[in-house]
Order: C-alpha cells, then structure tokens, then sequence
C-alpha cells in the first residue's frame, strides 16, 4: 500500500454499519474520505478531481505537474520524447512504432537518430541497419543482405544455350552443368572453357585426382570450390569476392556456348 504514496491512512476503526467488529478504514487525506476497501479507495483516486492518479503504478500525486514528472522519469512508462502532449504508450514496441512513424527516427541507433522524411529514415535503414526494402527485414551485415536479395531479383539471365531464364549467372551455370541444356552442354565442357580463357591461372587450380578435372579457387579470398557454378555463387553472395577475370571468364562463356 506504500506505492500509493503519502496520500493515504490506514487504521482500525469502527465504522457506522454493521460489522463483526473493528476493521480497517483506507482514508484520502487529500479529500478526509475513508473507504471500507481498499478497491473503493483506488475507485476514489481514479476519477476524483482533487489529484492525478496513475493506473500502472497505482499511484496518486498532487499536482499534475508531478503526475508528469512521474511519466517521464519512470522506467514502467512509454513516453515520447518529442511530442508535446504527454502520451504513455502501452509498450515499448508502440513507443518505437509512434517515433518511427511519426517523427521519423532510428530508434536502433543509440542516441536515437532524428530523419526529416520517412524517406530519409528508410536510406538511413538501408545504409546503417542492412534493410530490405523488398520486404522489410534487417540483417545482420551487408553480406547477408546481399545474399538475401538475390531472392527478389527477377529472372533477367538468359541462358547462353536456350530460351531458359534466371536470376543469376551461377544459376544458369547449374543449369549448363547439369546437363539439362538443349544445346548438350555439359560440366567438362564447361570446365574446358573455364581452362582455356586466358585468365584461368586466376581461378583454375589443378584437381587434386592427378590431373583430371579442375578445381576452382576464389582469386580474391582463395577459397576453393569443386564446380565454376559453386566459384559464381560464392562471388555473387560474397560482397568484396567480385574480380574482374570472372567478369571476362563470363564473356568468354558467352561466345563459345
């Protein structure tokens, strides 16, 4: 009962209506009220006039000024920094949905960043937070990102051999190498054209089978990979893996099929 502050009394008494006895008598000193329950007496707090009462706390305070002053230092209340009416909202989740939505502002960023557009909070979002404008979601770096959005990319690719779509170069390599193609092209053969470009000693390795087959190797990170198609893919989701000799190993492809 001490949450309710100094407002308030508790002391046996003998009330004037039929009782087994003593009881306990909850007194408003703002108003010399007293109330058989304490529900009666937070029922009096809420709607009388003579002071401010906050429903979450269970507390009541004179005058409003400390009322506001109890919202705003308050760790258990939502308030909104910048409005100039006082709105407690009933979570945290909301609070950051109103600053967002309304005062266009990161609340991820610590200090919390202000934006003048929404506009301006979305480029923010993009550049500081990874966000997918496609679809809304956050990720962890660009990388992710990067990986993530090959999902929404539209089938642009066309094959080199059919009339087959794709949304990437290492998709329709998978296609090539599996043989599925109607113009019969086939993994060795790939794997014969990666050899023969000029700028294979960048990519190419040697199979570790004594000489047949390739194994192909990232020429920025070195990683190594069984199939061109896997070499594509790691370069395609890996943000600082793109090099120059795979753009033209590309175009080289691109003439011979």
């Amino acid at each position: 009962m001490n949450t309710i502050g100094p407002y308030l009394v508790q002391k046996p008494t003998i009330l004037d209506i039929p009782s087994p006895g003593p009881t306990t008598a909850h007194a408003c000193t703002l108003c010399s009220r007293f109330f058989v329950s304490q529900s009666a007496l937070y029922s009096h707090f809420r709607f009388s006039t003579q002071h401010e009462w906050c429903e979450k706390c269970s507390r009541v305070f004179v005058p409003t000024a400390a009322r506001d002053a109890h919202f705003r230092e308050s760790s258990r209340h939502n308030i909104c920094p910048t409005c100039g009416r006082l709105q407690d909202f009933d979570t945290p989740a909301e609070l950051a949905r109103h600053l967002e939505e309304f005062h266009f502002c990161c609340t991820s960023c610590s200090p919390y960043v202000y934006h003048d557009s929404p506009e301006e909070l979305r480029r923010h979002d993009v550049a500081q937070h990874n966000l997918c404008i496609k679809c809304g979601d956050y990720f962890g770096n660009a990388n992710n990102l990067l990986m993530h959005q090959q999902r929404h990319q539209p089938r642009t690719m066309r094959c080199y051999g059919c009339d087959h779509t794709f949304k990437s170069f290492s998709g329709m390599l998978i296609h090539l190498e599996s043989g599925a193609c109607a113009s019969q092209m086939t993994e060795d053969q790939i794997d014969a054209l990666a050899h023969r470009c000029y700028q294979s000693r960048k990519y190419v390795l040697r199979g570790l089978d004594g000489g047949e087959g390739w194994m192909y190797k990232c020429p920025t990170c070195y990683r190594e990979f069984m199939k061109l198609s896997a070499l594509y893919q790691h370069a395609e989701d890996v943000m600082d893996c793109g090099h120059g000799c795979l753009d033209k190993l590309q175009v080289w492809i691109a003439k011979c099929v």
